[in-house]
């Protein structure tokens, strides 16, 4: 329906993001090519993805671990139009049974910072997607304190998980060689997200008025400190990603 958000989950509905992932399954298999798929929404594609993890990677994004339809659209309207949509609690319970089971192997922000202004076009003239990378870890560690996966199982999701996947040289472990990239964390801290705190251009967050329990405190890049309480204190150092020379990705 034109001008309605809540739409968006019926015109990309759950056969469409199936049927994608059967093909690109079935490509895979016939090419002897391992595939990466991003964003998984749908219970369905989490059961196939589980049976040919062989062959395939998976990624999921704090936002369809967090929210769900149709109360997102009630509540926020454009602001919770991304792609894939964000379905219904089947599917989202369905993707934290697959993040417990091992399907899933990284998280991803899918950071996308459209303006408000561009947001609140009316449907199917809003742009679709939402900030997500100043969020991914408050959300995810609250998600922590509420029992729905452990610490170490998040650092394995954010770091350990990048580095075996994509072979990234000096990246996602603490060890003698590698670079010196640490969040700092909180874990008993109790805070509201808020539209206020954001570094993005957009200035909004689609989980604006949630209290989360656990925050990063500091954030520390190469080993020098560029953010600490909230505050930025450094200029940005950050420099392109490397690859490890010799690399062939874990089959495990």
């Amino acid at each position: 329906m034109t001008g309605d958000a809540s739409s968006h989950p019926v015109w990309r509905d759950e056969l469409t993001a199936i049927n994608s992932t059967k093909r690109l399954l079935r490509l895979s298999r016939q090419n002897a090519r391992r595939i990466h798929v991003l964003h998984i929404t749908t219970a369905e594609e989490v059961d196939l993805l589980g049976a040919c993890k062989d062959i395939v990677s998976v990624e999921v994004t704090p936002q369809h671990l967090t929210l769900y339809g149709p109360e997102a659209y009630e509540r926020l309207g454009s602001l919770a139009q991304m792609n894939p949509p964000i379905r219904s609690k089947h599917h989202q319970e369905a993707l934290w049974r697959g993040l417990n089971a091992g399907i899933v192997d990284v998280i991803g922000s899918d950071h996308a910072p459209h303006t408000l202004e561009e947001k609140q076009n009316a449907y199917p003239g809003s742009p679709s997607g939402m900030p997500g990378v100043q969020t991914l870890v408050p959300l995810m560690l609250d998600h922590v304190n509420k029992g729905r996966l452990s610490l170490q199982r998040f650092v394995d999701l954010t770091s350990h998980g990048p580095n075996r996947l994509f072979g990234l040289a000096g990246k996602g472990r603490l060890a003698v060689g590698y670079d010196a990239d640490i969040t700092l964390i909180d874990m008993s801290t109790n805070r509201t997200i808020s539209n206020k705190q954001g570094e993005s251009r957009c200035g909004w967050t689609p989980f604006d008025g949630m209290q989360v329990t656990g925050w990063p405190v500091g954030t520390i890049v190469r080993g020098h400190q560029v953010m600490r309480d909230d505050e930025i204190i450094a200029p940005a150092i950050g420099q392109p990603v490397r690859f490890q020379e010799t690399f062939a990705p874990d089959r495990s």
